[in-house]
């Protein structure tokens, strides 16, 4: 496979600089932006720069169980928990926006929190997200084996849980995402796009089925009959966790036409477009069960909510939407973690060999093969050691979830700061910005300490192993972070210091 490798900071065909490693001015001209040269610049429209972000999201695949977690504490409040849930993660959003308008690189949140809190905060921000999209990648590869083989019992009488068949399943939603990505960005996008509309339709399809079998209104939902705050703030915390992802159109800021006005409207927009389907979707699921204990007792809600309405044929085609979202999300976390890894490393904070596209796609092939393989390697070698693909999904989405926060509560709280140092201090960042930091801090202290935080009416459950390892293996992984770069900065502080500064571009915006 032919490939490229441009120097760090440096366009294909410029005269060697004499010190090209050790240049610490943040360069202003879009050919020196990390991925100018390399990446395609200018070639994906406004909707598959949004397809990136809600695919990586996976709406469809969030709301297979996560409104019933949600009802198991929040009862009647769910739909509220989530739409409480998303306020937050569009005040994130926002945040990240304000960034967005003004330079793009394809690091996003690890550029934007290094021009608010500078190199270290910036590092621990890109750090936190390459595990985010890693560890997604994971649990969706699972999410796909899991419902795949769902989809294949229901049809063909194959056991779900043959080991085989998962490993087969695993692979292929680790190989045809690697091609997708490496062929080229836009027919990425264009998957992620088409895969994701698919699923969300046959959601939005059963949705209507049970307003018209039960009635569009529910008076117990809208009066919050038997709705504790406790549990109300309970459900708030893991419908959050249903937006992990949102944020990776921020990747593509030297891909995406008009990168200052697209990417951050797609992330406040991908916010917005998943936390509404997510407000319909688990009002919908509360409303078909009649907040009964059969609820409760459901491992799969959706299809068999598909047979209480009388539709049961549309069971194994919901699995089908399912894998769709899963196969769309593998794919944006690919995406996402390949591009991060690129910019990381033209800042000789990873490895030089992962500055590398392919020359004629123009696509970071040995980053997507870097970030892919693990998606398909981790979970096999969890599997051919006995576990179940539930648990491991369980596993490696909750410790997913640490890494974004980490990225967002940065973001949020770097925003304000950012813009009162250029001047530009508004208040309505502010209020967003605090919104969004400490929403993160105390998702993660709920998800680290619950039995801490007393509430009225009802407490956090404590945490069962290994649950209550994961966030000291999110801490292992942040040491590691942080324990590089100081090693960086010892040894070479310039280098520590133009982190994240020396590739993006500060194009004016319109926006």
């Amino acid at each position: 496979m032919s490939e490229t490798q441009v120097p760090p900071g440096r366009a294909v065909g410029d005269a060697p600089s004499p010190s090209p490693l050790r240049e610490t001015v943040v360069v202003a001209e879009p050919s020196q932006a990390a991925g100018a040269t390399t990446l395609r610049r200018n070639v994906l429209t406004m909707p598959e720069v949004l397809a990136q972000s809600v695919a990586n999201a996976a709406p469809s695949a969030a709301m297979a169980l996560l409104p019933l977690l949600v009802f198991l504490n929040a009862g009647n409040g769910t739909w509220l928990s989530f739409v409480a849930a998303v306020i937050t993660m569009v005040c994130v959003g926002y945040c990240a926006a304000q960034f967005a308008r003004k330079m793009n690189s394809a690091g996003g949140f690890y550029v934007w929190v290094t021009r608010g809190f500078g190199p270290a905060a910036g590092h621990a921000s890109g750090w936190g997200l390459l595990l985010g999209y890693i560890a997604t990648g994971i649990a969706t590869t699972l999410g796909f084996a899991i419902f795949g083989g769902d989809f294949l019992s229901r049809v063909m009488g194959i056991s779900a849980d043959n080991r085989t068949l998962i490993l087969v399943l695993l692979a292929i939603d680790t190989a045809l995402p690697i091609a997708v990505a490496i062929a080229d960005m836009g027919l990425s996008a264009r998957t992620s796009l088409t895969l994701e509309s698919i699923s969300i339709l046959i959601i939005l399809f059963l949705c209507v089925t049970i307003w018209i079998a039960h009635g569009p209104v529910d008076g117990n939902q809208f009066t919050f009959n038997g709705v504790k705050p406790g549990g109300m703030l309970v459900g708030v915390t893991l419908a959050i966790f249903a937006f992990v992802g949102f944020e990776s159109a921020g990747a593509l800021g030297m891909e995406a036409k008009n990168p200052q006005r697209n990417i951050g409207r797609a992330i406040v927009m991908s916010a917005l477009i998943v936390g509404v389907f997510y407000v319909i979707v688990s009002y919908s699921q509360v409303l078909g069960f009649q907040g009964t204990d059969q609820f409760a007792k459901s491992s799969a809600p959706m299809p068999d909510l598909a047979q209480k309405v009388g539709i049961g044929f549309l069971a194994p085609i919901i699995d089908i939407g399912i894998i769709c979202s899963m196969f769309a999300c593998t794919l944006a976390c690919i995406n996402a973690a390949a591009r991060m890894m690129l910019t990381i490393s033209h800042d000789e904070m990873g490895f030089a060999f992962l500055t590398r596209v392919h020359k004629s796609r123009k696509t970071p092939h040995l980053g997507i093969y870097v970030a892919g393989l693990p998606m398909f390697l981790i979970p096999a070698g969890f599997i051919l050691f006995g576990k179940t693909a539930v648990e491991v999904t369980g596993w490696f989405g909750t410790l997913a979830t640490f890494g974004f926060m980490l990225g967002y509560g940065l973001v949020s709280a770097a925003a304000p700061y950012f813009l009162s140092k250029s001047g530009e201090s508004k208040p309505l960042v502010w209020l967003t910005g605090i919104v969004g930091a400490a929403s993160m801090v105390i998702v993660f202290y709920a998800s680290w300490l619950p039995t801490t935080i007393p509430l009225i009416g009802q407490y956090f459950s404590p945490l069962t192993p290994p649950y209550d390892a994961l966030p000291y293996w999110f801490f292992a992984w942040a040491a590691a972070g942080i324990l590089w770069f100081a090693i960086v900065r010892a040894r070479t502080p310039e280098v520590a210091k133009a982190v994240g500064t020396r590739y993006e571009t500060h194009e004016p915006t319109s926006v």
